[in-house]
């Protein structure tokens, strides 16, 4: 039995060398600067976004990922200010770091249309630390499985996006870390996002929202149906469907998710649960955010988007 789960681990560790990839979209729709520069806001509050996710929970040592977002909009320069930092631990002894700066520039088209370019420049930092992961079987260890040395690296990182938008319509394009042609144990390749979302108004408490967006890395290709029901602009619950598209629906998570906004406050959890053929070794999922506008007396736009 210690044979095979470390064998597992090793397999897991190579296995997140060419296949991990970013967070998908889901929740971050609500601040999605980490995902594609252009999403900097157009309400002139200073937003801080923090978004935490514990995946495979049924396994011991599975991935843990963060991301916290700042961002800010002035209207007098048509341009949006931000900072995003993600964080991945994936478990074997192996931890990542992308903090980058954000900005876009907009283009009122007219009086309800706005035409977003964003650009963000920061740094991949990945490390592992043998220290930190415990072995089932020391002998692995000499037999070359994991390394013993702690190995670092720092890599250049580079995003840019647009996005399309009125009060109910969003549709945006971004490609994430531009200068990574292939993945590495310690750095993450280029990400591809395509996606859109129309909001349709039932009557004066409810509104709807699908959304379709599409990832490709490498030879990864996902695709998230998302349907999200608001009430009052104070209550949300949603479904969402993500499968992996090249590997044969082998992977099928469906995720539910629930959350409310006040005032200055937002709230959201998500519960992402696999249906496919790695249903037993993936299992569950958990993902919680919290958002606070800070409130200043600038002079926002003719009109206010629902992130």
């Amino acid at each position: 039995m210690k044979k095979i789960l470390t064998l597992m681990s090793s397999l897991f560790l190579a296995f997140s060398a060419s296949a991990q990839q970013d967070l998908m979209l889901s929740q971050q729709f609500f601040s999605r600067i980490n995902k594609n520069p252009a999403g900097v806001g157009n309400i002139p509050d200073l937003d801080a976004f923090l978004l935490g996710r514990y995946q495979w929970a049924n396994m011991k040592d599975s991935p843990k990922s963060g991301v916290l977002n700042l961002c800010t909009y002035r209207e007098k320069l048509h341009s949006g200010f931000g900072f995003s930092m993600a964080y991945d631990n994936l478990g074997v002894a192996k931890q990542m770091y992308n903090p980058k700066l954000v900005y876009s520039y907009q283009l009122n088209l007219d009086e309800e249309m706005v035409l977003s370019f964003g650009v963000s420049a920061g740094v991949q930092y990945g490390y592992y630390d043998a220290a930190k992961y415990t072995l089932e079987d020391e002998t692995e260890r000499k037999d070359g499985d994991f390394p013993d040395d702690r190995q670092t690296k720092v890599s250049p990182d580079f995003d840019f996006g647009a996005e399309l938008l009125t009060p109910r319509i969003l549709v945006g394009a971004s490609c994430t870390h531009l200068a990574q042609n292939e993945s590495t144990t310690l750095q993450n390749s280029r990400h591809i996002y395509v996606y859109g979302r129309y909001i349709f108004t039932l009557d004066d408490k409810w509104d709807v929202a699908p959304m379709l967006s599409w990832m490709n890395k490498e030879s990864v290709n996902v695709a998230e149906l998302n349907f999200t029901a608001m009430y009052n602009r104070l209550f949300w619950g949603g479904l969402t469907y993500h499968p992996d598209l090249m590997e044969g629906f082998s992977t099928n998570p469906v995720a539910i998710s629930a959350g409310l906004e006040w005032e200055n406050f937002r709230i959201g959890y998500c519960f992402d649960y696999n249906f496919g053929k790695v249903a037993d070794y993936a299992g569950t999922a958990h993902e919680l955010f919290l958002s606070y506008s800070f409130r200043n007396k600038d002079t926002g736009p003719k009109y206010e988007k629902f992130e």
